[in-house]
């Protein structure tokens, strides 16, 4: 039988649309709104216009990182990882803090050089518009870090998230879903216990994992190249609304994408429950063995 997942979309709509307003109103609408109407219709200082936009969307990070962190820490275990301390907090925050670090220390370096090329601050606004191309960078690294562990079957020396030590590194999307669900869309423990029961009992659900890991990963890989190339050759006048604003519409696409895929596998999960994929037929580690018992066959060639 197929582990049904304690959640759903259907009712949460209106907290699905609240928290995407709150993701994408400070970069966009209010990071690049700000910028240029304190470029062109004031005469502040550039560096304290390039840092007031990024100071407030910083803001609004923190208040982000301090209320997945309340939860997280809460004496109640409800939204923790499985078997987690207190304070351990969960793959998706560390991950958070890595983007965090890598951003601030791209944007804090960009504005302390000041104008020393003399170029009327133009190499500064075109090194501020980079961090969503940082950030996408930044993740498929983690990804594809995630993958090539996970097909060399790497198994974890300590307990990762909610995954034991012992068990096989998971695709990166894995990690993702469970923490950004149980955290951020309420699902709790309830949704991290069922959520890991299903990719350890069902191949197809471990296929899905492992393709939407490699395809998010090859256009984040693509996406960074491409948005840091035009950030540092379209005018300058263009480039803080292209670097900040460009990724969200096709990150938008890709993520149209991947509910239809992930419709259509659970689809032909659902077809094979009957089939020969059974809890029974699962170790620990989330791998199912082929017919001769051998566990190291590739994951896309056992579905």
């Amino acid at each position: 039988m197929i582990t049904p997942l304690p959640y759903t979309l259907h009712t949460r709509y209106r907290s699905i649309a609240l928290a995407w307003t709150v993701i994408l109103i400070p970069p966009t609408i209010l990071n690049i709104g700000l910028f240029y109407d304190l470029w062109f219709g004031t005469s502040l200082d550039r560096i304290l216009v390039l840092t007031l936009p990024t100071g407030i969307l910083g803001i609004f990070t923190i208040i982000a990182i301090i209320e997945r962190i309340y939860k997280l820490t809460k004496s109640s275990p409800e939204y923790r990882p499985l078997n987690g301390s207190r304070f351990s907090l969960d793959v998706f925050q560390w991950g958070y803090f890595g983007a965090l670090i890598l951003i601030s220390a791209l944007i804090s370096s960009a504005l302390a050089r000041g104008d020393v090329d003399a170029d009327g601050h133009e190499l500064q606004i075109r090194l501020v518009s980079l961090p969503a191309a940082l950030l996408m960078f930044f993740l498929a690294v983690l990804t594809l870090l995630s993958l090539v562990l996970n097909g060399v079957g790497v198994k974890l020396p300590f307990r990762f998230g909610s995954v034991e030590k012992g068990n096989v590194v998971r695709p990166a999307v894995f990690y993702i879903v469970e923490d950004v669900v149980a955290v951020d869309g309420n699902g709790g423990v309830e949704f991290r216990e069922k959520w890991g029961e299903r990719y350890e009992g069902s191949v197809v659900f471990r296929k899905m994992v492992l393709e939407v890991s490699v395809v998010w990963m090859v256009a984040f890989f693509v996406l960074s190249g491409v948005f840091t190339v035009l950030v540092m050759w379209l005018p300058v006048e263009a480039v803080y609304a292209v670097g900040w604003a460009g990724p969200f519409p096709i990150a938008g696409l890709m993520a149209v994408w991947t509910i239809y895929y992930v419709k259509a596998m659970l689809k032909a999960e659902k077809e094979a429950e009957g089939g020969s994929v059974e809890n029974g037929n699962v170790n620990g580690n989330g791998q199912a063995p082929r017919q001769g018992g051998n566990e190291t066959t590739p994951l896309l060639d056992r579905a």
